[in-house]
């Protein structure tokens, strides 16, 4: 007879997997979730509100600032005082400074004494804008020479001569830019150089040159006394 060994059951490998893996899901499953307690959301919210009552006051002071101090709704327009700076220009000046008087509505823009060491030349200027928004202005000087000149009208070409007032000028133009030169040896008011340009129209330009004609040679202090028109 041969002896047969009788064969040891064996449970299949697979079935066992699949059982922990069962196992371990199901586990899984039962974990408990994690949650916060009250005092633990304070905790986090504590913090996350100072942030925005920080925010909420500096929006408050502010806007408190910006309503106590609005924007002014002003447009400042620079105007200076010609009399009072001709009469300073005066006591350098070895003539009396122009100070024409230009309608009230007109602003100077400067009017101040200046040299030009490029030309060797010490110059009274002022410039003025208009009511129109234009511009209107003047150089004078006893001591010109052909370079200041030129400078004075943008090199702009002579379109002619003309006389006001007695007095010949020659004209320039260029553009819309118009210059009048009353030459030194022309003035017989006071024997300065006078240089008058701008972009006003024939209206406003008019009133500028009788304005200054009528301010040559006449002493500073009287201008100064002179109250616009």
């Amino acid at each position: 007879m041969t002896d047969q060994k009788p064969e040891t059951a064996r449970a299949p490998l697979a079935d066992e997997d699949a059982v922990g893996t069962r196992a371990q899901n199901e586990g899984a499953d039962d974990a408990p979730t994690p949650q916060l307690t009250q005092s633990q959301a304070k905790r986090l919210l504590t913090p996350m509100m100072g942030m925005v009552i920080t925010m909420g006051v500096l929006v408050a002071i502010l806007a408190a600032i910006w309503f106590m101090n609005p924007e002014p709704d002003v447009t400042y327009t620079r105007d200076e005082d010609v009399p009072q700076a001709a009469s300073w220009a005066d006591d350098v000046a070895e003539y009396s400074p122009l100070s024409p008087d230009v309608p009230a509505e007109w602003s100077a823009n400067y009017a101040r004494w200046e040299t030009r060491t490029e030309f060797g030349v010490d110059v009274w200027e002022v410039g003025y804008t208009t009511e129109a928004v234009d511009f209107v202005g003047f150089a004078q000087t006893d001591d010109a020479n052909a370079a200041w000149v030129n400078a004075e009208v943008d090199q702009a070409p002579q379109t002619g001569t003309t006389t006001i007032a007695g007095l010949d000028f020659r004209t320039h133009q260029q553009e819309d830019r118009r210059y009048y030169v009353l030459e030194g040896q022309n003035n017989e008011r006071d024997g300065t150089t006078v240089v008058i340009s701008g972009d006003a129209g024939d209206a406003e330009f008019d009133l500028a040159m009788e304005a200054i004609i009528d301010s040559l040679g006449r002493e500073v202090s009287d201008a100064a006394d002179n109250d616009n028109p």
